[in-house]
Order: C-alpha cells, then sequence, then structure tokens
C-alpha cells in the first residue's frame, strides 16, 4: 500500500506528547469495552520475565561497581570520591539501560503472539471491524524479531556513546540520561506501534515507513512504556499490554486522520 506523506505534519515534540496522552486513553478504553481479560495473561507472562530479568540485573550489579572501581587507584580523596559517584551513577544507568533494553527484546518478542491479539482484539472494540489478525503465532513472533532486532546495532552504539557521556561532570550525566530515555523510547515505540499495522496488513518496511514519519508519536509511545517500567511489578506487568493498547489508539487516530489521501 502506498504511504502518503502525513497532512499538517507536527513537530517532533508534539508528536512526543501525543504519544504519551494516549495512555490516559487506556484505562477508559478498556473497562469500556470490556478488554481486561485479553490482558491477564501476557501480563502474568511479562511480570515473571522481568522478576528473573530484574533479579539477575541485581545479582551482577554489585560485581560491576566493585569492578569498575577497581580500575583505578587514585591517591586524592577529593577526585576519588568523585569518581566513586561517577562509577556508581554509571553502573546504575548501566543495568537500567540493560533492564529496559533486554525487557523489549526478550519480552516484547516473546509476547508478540499475544500482544497481536491485544492489538487486534482493542481494534475491533474500537471501530467494530471484525477481521482477525493476519498472521499465526510463529509468523508474528518472526516479524516482532524482526522489528525489534532491525536496528539493534544503532541502538546499542547510540546507548554507547550516551553512558560514555557520563565521564564529563554534571553535563554529560545531563546529557545521557536524556540521550538514554529517548533512544529507548524511540526504538520501544516502534516495536509497540508495529502490533496494529501488522493488523492491518501492513509490510514490515511499510510499517518502519510509516512509523519514522511520525517519529515523535512513536518516541511518545515508547517513553510511556519506560515510565510505567520505572512502577516496580504493576508497570513491568502491563507496560507491553497498556503500550500496545495506546498504540492501536494511535494507529487508529493516525490512519483515519490520513484516510482522505491514503
Amino acid at each position: 500500500m502506498e504511504e502518503q506523506p502525513p497532512k499538517n505534519r507536527r513537530s517532533f515534540i508534539a508528536g512526543v506528547f501525543i504519544g504519551l496522552k494516549a495512555y490516559f486513553k487506556v484505562v477508559p478504553v478498556m473497562f469500556r469495552n470490556g478488554l481486561w481479560p485479553v490482558q491477564l495473561l501476557p501480563a502474568l507472562i511479562s511480570l515473571i520475565l522481568s522478576v528473573g530479568m530484574a533479579f539477575s540485573f541485581y545479582l551482577i550489579s554489585g560485581k560491576l561497581t566493585e569492578w569498575l572501581d577497581g580500575l583505578i587507584t587514585i591517591p586524592w580523596e577529593w577526585l576519588d570520591t568523585t569518581l566513586d559517584v561517577t562509577i556508581r551513577i554509571l553502573s546504575f544507568l548501566i543495568l537500567a539501560v540493560a533492564f529496559v533494553f533486554a525487557h523489549k527484546h526478550i519480552v516484547i518478542v516473546v509476547l508478540s503472539p499475544l500482544l497481536g491479539k491485544v492489538a487486534e482484539v482493542t481494534h475491533r472494540a474500537v471501530t467494530s471491524e471484525s477481521e482477525t489478525s493476519p498472521l499465526a503465532f510463529p509468523a508474528a513472533m518472526a516479524r516482532s524479531i524482526r522489528i525489534n532486532f532491525g536496528n539493534v546495532f544503532k541502538e546499542l552504539f547510540l546507548n554507547f556513546v550516551f553512558l560514555l557521556c557520563n565521564f564529563i561532570p554534571v553535563v554529560g550525566s545531563l546529557a545521557s540520561s536524556a540521550g538514554l530515555f529517548i533512544t529507548q523510547a524511540r526504538f520501544l515505540g516502534y516495536g509497540l506501534m508495529d502490533f496494529p499495522l501488522e493488523h492491518r496488513h501492513f509490510s514490515v518496511s511499510e510499517s518502519m515507513a510509516w512509523m519514522k514519519k511520525r517519529d515523535g508519536i512513536s518516541t511518545g509511545l515508547g517513553a510511556g512504556y519506560v515510565l510505567l517500567m520505572l512502577i516496580p511489578f504493576v508497570g513491568w506487568m502491563f507496560a507491553p499490554t497498556f503500550g500496545t493498547v495506546a498504540g492501536t489508539l494511535l494507529a487508529i487516530d493516525e490512519l483515519d486522520r490520513e484516510k482522505p489521501s491514503r
């Protein structure tokens, strides 16, 4: 299908806020349409996988901090204290980024067939369209792997660059935190937004092209997911399903907005 440029194209910042605001519609839509049952199984699986990953990262966090701290010995106490604080901040950021990165590339891929079903049920409830999802479970997982791992090296490179910024005092830490957050959010949004586009028979290349033209919305969608992940257990359970419902609502709005030009 041929994708036309979005009418009245929004700025990146405006798109981010649109993506974030979609999460405020999720709970009302689920209550209004009775969508909670379809959330339970993927939420439970997400919680189990998330707790396992969090525990693993916790076990290695002490070793990582100890190893980094032991690389350099400095005789000046003030400089040694500054370096120690920097290392602890860096270790925390590495583990936080690794957790979100792993969650995206493991949990979302594992849950992709179920999240595709969540997108399908949500789309059907909101639009009253009755067509079913075009992909079976193995094909849905293969598609999610292609979407989520397609830019993995680019994402790793950007994460590495932003982590190095932590060695610049104060300003570097702020730039690093902001850059890591935006990088994680951007690629997360791509993975979440693909589920409703899959339901609308977009190919992978068509889906990626469509999302890149709405980069701000995809980033806002992913940012909501990252913020939910900051809530232990509850966020770990519902971030994937809430993100999928929010992405479906965004896709419906955007496709309807562009319908006359499609």
